[in-house]
Parts: C-alpha cells; sequence; structure tokens
C-alpha cells in the first residue's frame, strides 16, 4: 500500500515538473559573477548611507533651533546640548559600518559628525570630523555605547556648569575648546524609515519619515511640520488622549459586564474626543516654535494647501467623526495665526503661544 503511494506521489510530481518546464523562462540570461554582485552591493549600500546621512543631517539642521528655542515651554522635559551630532562606528549598523568607515571615517573614537548653525558647538569653531578626546580633563569613552555615556556626562557637568572644556583632535592637532551648554526640549526628533507622507509624536520624541522628508520642499515646510508634532509633546496631547481612552475603556468594561459588546466602541469615541482640537492647538502652538527658531512664516499656511493635495479626503473632513480640521480650515486659521505671529514680532513681544485664561 505504501510503496502504491508513493509511486503515485513520484508520478504527480513528474507530471508537475513536465508542466513547470513548459513554463519556464526561454530566453538567456547573461551570466553575472559573484565578484560583480558583491561590488554592485558595496555601491548600493553606499548610495542607501548617503541618502540617509542627508536625511539625518537635514532634519537635524532644522530641528535643533526648534528644539533650543522652545525649551521655555517644554517644562521639565528639557536636556543641555553643545549642538552637535556624535558618533562612532559602533553606533552604526553592522551592514553599514563598512560603508560609514570608508565614507565618513567613523572609527571606535567618538567624532563630530554634523554642527548645528548657530550652536554653541558652531560658535566655539567645533567642526565636523573632530575627535573628542576629553571632556573637563576626564577621557571620552570609545567603543560599543560611547556616545551614550558622554550624553549622560555632559548631562550630569551640566547640573553645575554652564560651559565645558572640551579637548579635540583635528587631523594631527589637539586644542581645547570651552563650549557653552544650552537647554533644549528633550524630544529627540529621529527619521522613520516609512514612504508615507507623515510625522508623529508619541510624547517622548518625534518621528518624521522619510516620505515626508521627500515631500517637503524646504526647510520651513520641514520646519512647519516639526513644530506641530512638537507643539503635540508639550501640550500634552499623546497623555489626554490616553487618559481619554483608557476612561472609554471602562465604559466598555461596565457594558460588557451587563451583557452588552460594545466591540471597543466607546474607547474609540473617547480617543476622538478632543482629537480636532488638539490638532487644531499643535497648528497654533506649532507656528509659534516655528517663528522662535527664526522661520520666516509668511508661506507655512501653503504647507496645508499641498497636503490637500496630496490627501484630497481631507478638504471635506468635518464633523464630530473628523480626526483632524478640514485642510481649508486649517489654512484660513494658519493665515490668522500667521497675521498675530508678524503682529507681535513688530511690536517686539515675546512669541508666545496665548493661553486661555
Amino acid at each position: 500500500m505504501k510503496h502504491s503511494i508513493l509511486a503515485r506521489s513520484l508520478l504527480l510530481l513528474c507530471v508537475a515538473a513536465g508542466t513547470l518546464a513548459g513554463c519556464a523562462p526561454v530566453t538567456q540570461r547573461p551570466a553575472v559573477e559573484d565578484k560583480a554582485i558583491a561590488e554592485e552591493a558595496r555601491k548600493q549600500r553606499e548610495l542607501a548611507w548617503q541618502d540617509l546621512q542627508e536625511d539625518l543631517a537635514r532634519l537635524y539642521r532644522v530641528s535643533y533651533p526648534i528644539l533650543a528655542r522652545g525649551a521655555n515651554f517644554c517644562e521639565d522635559k528639557v536636556r543641555f546640548s553643545i549642538g552637535v551630532r556624535i558618533g562612532n562606528a559602533q553606533g552604526v549598523a553592522k551592514e553599514f559600518r563598512e560603508t560609514a568607515a570608508r565614507l565618513a571615517g567613523l572609527r571606535d573614537e567618538l567624532q563630530v559628525i554634523q554642527v548645528a548653525p548657530g550652536s554653541p558647538a558652531e560658535r566655539a569653531g567645533l567642526r565636523e570630523k573632530d575627535i573628542i578626546l576629553a571632556v573637563e580633563g576626564k577621557s571620552t569613552q570609545s567603543g560599543e555605547g560611547a556616545r551614550e555615556k558622554l550624553a549622560a556626562a555632559l548631562e550630569e557637568a551640566a547640573k553645575t556648569r554652564k560651559q565645558l572644556d572640551f579637548k579635540i583632535r583635528r587631523g594631527s592637532a589637539e586644542q581645547v575648546l570651552r563650549i557653552e551648554l544650552e537647554p533644549v526640549c528633550d524630544y529627540p526628533v529621529v527619521v522613520n524609515s516609512a514612504d508615507a507622507i507623515n510625522a508623529f509624536a508619541d510624547g517622548k520624541q518625534v518621528a518624521v519619515t522619510r516620505g515626508m522628508l521627500r515631500f517637503v520642499r524646504d526647510d520651513l515646510e520641514l520646519a512647519v511640520v516639526v513644530g506641530h508634532e512638537l507643539a503635540h509633546n508639550t501640550m500634552g496631547h499623546i497623555r489626554k488622549q490616553m487618559g481619554n481612552a483608557f476612561l472609554g475603556t471602562i465604559l466598555d468594561v461596565l457594558a460588557a459586564s451587563r451583557g452588552v459588546n460594545t466591540q471597543g466602541a466607546f474607547g474609540n469615541i473617547a480617543t476622538m474626543v478632543f482629537s480636532k482640537d488638539f490638532e487644531a492647538e499643535a497648528d497654533y502652538a506649532g507656528l509659534y516654535f516655528t517663528a522662535r527658531a527664526g522661520y520666516e512664516i509668511d508661506r507655512a499656511p501653503n504647507f496645508w494647501r499641498r497636503m490637500a493635495a496630496a490627501n484630497p479626503g481631507g478638504i471635506q473632513q468635518r464633523g464630530f467623526g473628523a480626526s483632524h480640521p478640514s485642510t481649508p480650515e486649517r489654512f484660513l486659521a494658519l493665515e490668522k495665526i500667521a497675521e498675530e505671529i508678524k503682529a507681535k514680532k513688530t511690536a517686539g513681544k515675546d512669541l508666545a503661544p496665548q493661553l486661555q485664561k
């Protein structure tokens, strides 16, 4: 019996193989050597690395002044910075370490990758590719976790000092630079790998997708996005939405205890409560953050016109179920906010959002 089943299985396999052979490609493909494939893979890794570095550099250049000039509104979520991106080979994904070493010169030592324009580091004369040897006479560590240890050391030093001595190596020469520390909002702005045109805040950081980075046309538009998401964090919107959702979930549980399956309806509805208002508030406070960072905001509302063209469903989005203001409403409101901010600048007033009394 077993032999009979095996024979039939082999027969079916042969028939299937013959059928597949009839569907196989018939053209002759060129032979590609393994060495050439490896070389092409190297080139593609280089392109991927360079594209990512350009996105990181652009986002840091735009976001740093927003975080620095907005520090007064971040309350207890503030850290101290000199305005640089620092890294080493161990801070790079393994598949890109060889590329980073070859293109950026990253090794085990901590190296300056980027200096933010207008930052204390720039004013002190720190440059890209400088090697950080010591801070306040204490040698920096190298290898795994070195960047995180340096950040922790800076935070500790900032408790008692507002300026620190950095010993650096530039080429073959060593020198000491005294660099001021400045407060910045402790909401890191990071690149998200998604292709969707999006950005979001989670109460701990701000993420901007690579799709959004391709969509924004200039630094002003990117600053509008960062300012908006930073406002979500500083205004506590994420925490408030979570609280609303929790209360709604309690109602779902109570309904379930009485035999009514709400399928999470109360939780979903509670999450939507004030969602539209939170978005409008983030537009308002976010444009102030953008202006405080030195950006001219006259063209800022036009960004939402372009977003409307990319997402036409938002043009008519109104009513209780809408989680965002409609794009026409958003554009007109932002024009009024821009006028309010420009009037304050002209009058020499502080660029601070007006809070309800």
